[in-house]
């Protein structure tokens, strides 16, 4: 047996699906954290002896399988085919999940702990086709690395998740040409003050997908596509970049805009200076820009969401929101530490307010925590006078929702 190419692994898969043999099953490996481990290395000549010394083990243990393939797929990953029943070829991965697991890698003078992350599938007849076999083990790949190390994750042809990520397939060419060709135009929903002290206009930027037809559909399977194919920054970037030229035709800016960033943003520090250019290219008042942050995306790079949102704030004097609190770790200390202006309360426990106890004192907490770090607090997803006076009683500061002010257009870049 002797390790593919990409273009010959593929045509073993097609050839084994159009024989349409139930017993093989398609493994995806690849290495986690290869990127940190690559950074540590210091040289591609290292990185390179690192990944083969990888792959000389996964090939010992490949070689000894009847009728077993192994093919090299990229940098550092590496497909398998077994001529097992999906239960085994399970049994299998996890075996060579835990070989890595109990090896330490020496090169130069170091010594390293890589961990694998597996994805496997049936090269079942159910998929119809064999491209669609190939989407499966990839998004039980994507499944596996967010679970976490040494990690083996099966996904099976009527498996929900599945379906979900061909509907997200689907949708990538109108998300990339709608980003080209500005078929996506921004809406605002009015963040209203409960209080009568304050007096400060905020709205929150949205955006909305515009058709051939000029049908307007909601933003939510986009954003998801976009998170899915990790092209988040660029809708970022896109709305940034729309909303700027906004500014730009209005005759005085004097509503507070939040604009949301997604996790991916936050990882790329550079994205700080393309934010700085713009507002100086369309006179952007800083000021009056909001950029919010969830909580959960906050908690899962704490210190990169730290340096980030410090650069936004201190360096080029925005204001920032910490969203979706409720949901992430609510923990007091933490959310001190981050220096935002604005805590939103996540839209699930405003639903449940009148009639889940624990729901209000969710509300109440992060008020009070609100109130400990001198910030002001945003409830959203309010749809009733209930809710409304209730918020009021217990001394949140803003309200959004479609009972305070339904989104509306705001601009339109296909018409500008």
């Amino acid at each position: 047996m002797k390790v593919l190419t990409r273009p010959l692994f593929i045509e073993a898969i097609k050839q084994i699906f159009q024989e349409n043999n139930r017993h093989h099953t398609l493994i995806y490996t690849g290495i986690n954290h290869a990127l940190q481990i690559a950074s540590l290395l210091q040289g591609t000549a290292a990185e390179t002896e690192l990944i083969a010394a990888i792959q000389t083990l996964i090939f010992h243990k490949v070689e000894n399988m009847p009728n077993a393939f192994m093919g090299k797929l990229g940098g550092n990953r590496f497909g398998i085919i077994l001529e097992l029943p999906v239960k085994d070829s399970v049994e299998f991965a996890e075996e060579l999940a835990g070989l890595l697991d109990r090896q330490s890698i020496h090169i130069g003078d170091n010594y390293y702990y890589p961990k694998l992350i597996i994805g496997v599938t049936a090269l079942s007849p159910e998929y119809k086709t064999p491209e669609r076999i190939i989407a499966a083990v990839d998004q039980a790949l994507y499944q596996s690395r967010r679970a976490g190390n040494s990690v083996v994750k099966l996904i099976e042809h009527d498996d929900p998740v599945l379906h979900e990520y061909y509907n997200s397939l689907k949708l990538l060419p109108d998300l990339r040409e709608g980003l080209l060709n500005n078929s996506f135009v921004l809406y605002a929903q009015p963040i209203v003050p409960i209080k009568q002290a304050l007096c400060v206009q905020k709205a929150e930027v949205l955006l909305r997908y515009k058709n051939k037809q000029g049908e307007i559909a909601s933003q939510d399977r986009f954003l998801h596509t976009a998170d899915l194919f990790h092209i988040s920054r660029e809708v970022d970037h896109y709305v940034l970049h729309q909303f700027c030229r906004f500014i730009e035709q209005q005759k005085q800016q004097d509503v507070i805009y939040s604009l949301n960033i997604s996790g991916s943003t936050i990882c790329y520090l550079p994205f700080i200076d393309v934010v700085a250019k713009e507002f100086k290219r369309f006179g952007v008042n800083p000021e009056l820009v909001c950029f919010e942050i969830t909580e959960t995306v906050a908690d899962q790079d704490y210190q990169q969401a730290i340096t980030f949102m410090h650069l936004l704030k201190d360096q080029l004097g925005c204001q920032l929101s910490l969203d979706d609190i409720g949901i992430g770790s609510s923990n007091l200390s933490n959310l001190g530490k981050f220096n935002v202006d604005f805590m939103k309360i996540d839209g699930s426990f405003i639903n449940n307010l009148m009639d889940d106890p624990y729901s209000e004192l969710v509300v109440s907490f992060i008020n009070s925590a609100a109130r400990l770090y001198n910030k002001k607090t945003i409830a959203e997803y309010v749809e009733n006078t209930r809710q409304l006076d209730r918020l009021k009683e217990l001394g949140v500061d803003y309200a959004q929702g479609y009972f305070t002010g339904k989104p509306e257009p705001l601009f339109d870049p296909s018409l500008d």
